[in-house]
């Protein structure tokens, strides 16, 4: 699975006009039909609820590889779109709210966020270096965070939002918010153990 700018038709249609390269070797991928669509995702107060369409897969000529695609609006295998995980972020290293107060104030399950939190710390545990390698990579050294003098989640948000603003400023920022950036940097899977050790060629903005 990997995580696409824009909508489902878009996905597709790029996909055709072979834009989209294979996450793990970068050569173009060729449609190979749809995955079930994605169930009705949870959205946050201001944005209602997100409903996914089919989604598009695609197959690598060289590799064989197949990869289902989703919008970057969307993290893979969660139930709650993208903005709600990213508030709960926020409110946590930037309010200083813990898991009952997020929980209260998105209408979610108090486990529920402990658990966005727990995995948080994890993936801050798994990626940070990796990430502030890849900001290096982009000449962002303007922009990191001096890494080792806050909480490791703290860190984490400072440097993906410095990546995202590097990317872009390469790039393009390909009219997504800034968020959706950064979903599509982590190949869809913001937050999630299952991000693997290599990230998508061109940071998915070529």
């Amino acid at each position: 699975m990997t995580s696409v700018a824009k909508s489902f038709a878009e996905c597709r249609a790029a996909l055709k006009r072979g834009k989209i390269p294979c996450p793990d070797c970068g050569e173009p991928l060729r449609p190979r039909g749809f995955a079930g669509p994605l169930k009705k995702l949870r959205g946050g107060p201001a944005c209602g609820d997100v409903r996914p369409g089919p989604r598009p897969r695609g197959q690598c000529g060289r590799c064989g590889r197949s990869h289902v695609l989703q919008p970057a609006r969307v993290a893979a295998h969660r139930s709650d779109a993208l903005p709600v995980l990213v508030r709960a972020l926020l409110a946590h290293v930037l309010e200083g709210l813990g898991a009952r107060r997020i929980a209260a104030l998105l209408g979610r399950a108090e486990r529920t966020v402990r658990g966005w939190l727990a995995q948080a710390r994890a993936f801050a545990r798994a990626h940070l270096q990796a990430f502030t390698v890849m900001l290096s990579a982009l000449g962002g050294q303007d922009l990191a965070p001096r890494i080792g003098e806050q909480d490791p989640v703290t860190e984490l948000v400072r440097v993906l939002r410095a990546l995202a603003c590097a990317a872009a400023r390469r790039w393009g920022d390909k009219g997504l918010p800034e968020w959706e950036r950064i979903n599509l940097i982590c190949r869809g899977r913001f937050l999630s153990p299952s991000l693997p050790e290599s990230f998508y060629h061109g940071l998915a903005f070529r």
